[in-house]
């Protein structure tokens, strides 16, 4: 039984058991993220990408048949029970992610593949080989490492390869004893093949829940330490590093927002719906709330109009159009949901 998404449940509160797949497969809608950010669980986007809905459905039904779970079908979600509670309690967690903050970093299997086949490449040409089976990586990752291998092929390349690789591991050993090996055995290279994830779980003496999330932790943390530094492995992971967590196009959007356009002027300038711009607006009151100017994005005047209409948990809130524009109303009572939601939790 994997009991992954334990971590994932809460006793107190029914949780969608939709949103929760899509916070780990990373779908970004702003539904999805605001529910992510009621759940308290923004850290955990893109934690299990390659995990699909038969899977995770699989995994619920087993953690319910242990009773550790109940799914209330008619509404579709997943609470966790008093057993699930003393589950817990009884089997303290073996690994808590150091990374996670930086979940809007990079696409963790990217990393992955990118790092695994260049090691790869540069170990066997520090052994002269040319035959040998390559890392199978999606095409686009593939040309990547082609291209940097090109660009850096020397006779130094080896050397500077490894100081980078020992400047990680000692980097990783620094925030946890663990992340250090599972990285080092990790790598694929001249007659080594690297641990499976059951090996890494057997030799760190993790469960499987552990393993995963020890995974995803170590490639977000091998995505920060190459966005901080300059070596040739930095170099090829660099391309796909986030710079921020909105996307590039509501970034564009906030910074127009923040120099005093209206949103219409913001969709017209940007050739953009205005359903769009709102989506960029409320994307950014969820993932980068510090950098909105709230008193003009909502007023007081629409939060005491709004604070009459709504009250209570903004998770028991349901909408209901209250003008002609349903569009305009939704867009301010989901802003003032995400707003009020903050203020509730903290």
């Amino acid at each position: 039984m994997n009991t992954y998404l334990l971590r994932l449940c809460s006793y107190h509160q029914p949780r969608r058991i939709r949103v929760l797949e899509n916070v780990l497969t990373n779908r970004r809608t702003v539904a999805n993220l605001f529910w992510a950010q009621q759940y308290g669980l923004l850290s955990w986007l893109g934690a299990r990408r390659t995990a699909d809905q038969d899977q995770l459905d699989d995994e619920l039904w087993a953690l319910q048949e242990a009773g550790l779970v109940a799914v209330h079908h008619e509404h579709n979600t997943v609470q966790l029970t008093a057993a699930g509670v003393g589950y817990q309690e009884s089997h303290p967690v073996e690994y808590q992610p150091h990374f996670y903050d930086w979940y809007w970093l990079a696409n963790t299997r990217q990393v992955q593949h990118r790092l695994l086949l260049a090691v790869q490449v540069v170990s066997e040409f520090a052994y002269h080989n040319r035959r040998y089976a390559p890392l199978t990586v999606p095409l686009m990752d593939q040309e990547a490492v082609r291209g940097w291998f090109r660009h850096y092929y020397s006779p130094d390349l080896v050397q500077d390869v490894y100081a980078e690789l020992h400047l990680l591991t000692a980097t990783l050993a620094d925030e946890d004893q663990r992340l250090a090996p599972a990285f080092i055995n990790f790598l694929i290279g001249h007659c080594q093949s690297g641990w499976t994830s059951d090996q890494l779980c057997s030799r760190l003496n993790l469960t499987l829940a552990d393993g995963l999330i020890l995974q995803h932790d170590l490639m977000l943390a091998v995505s920060a330490f190459c966005r901080q530094t300059a070596g040739p492995l930095a170099h090829l992971i660099k391309p796909v590093l986030a710079a921020a967590p909105l996307s590039p196009s509501a970034t564009h959007t906030l910074q127009l927002f923040n120099q005093g356009r209206d949103l219409s002027t913001i969709a017209h300038r940007r050739r953009l719906k205005v359903s769009t711009v709102r989506e960029h607006l409320l994307t950014a009151a969820i993932l980068t709330p510090q950098g909105l100017d709230w008193e003009r994005l909502l007023p007081v005047s629409y939060r005491q109009q709004l604070a009459q209409r709504y009250g209570g948990p903004v998770t028991s809130w349901h909408f209901t159009a209250w003008t002609a524009d349903s569009n305009t109303d939704f867009f301010y009572f989901r802003l003032y949901q995400i707003y009020q939601g903050r203020l509730q939790n903290g």
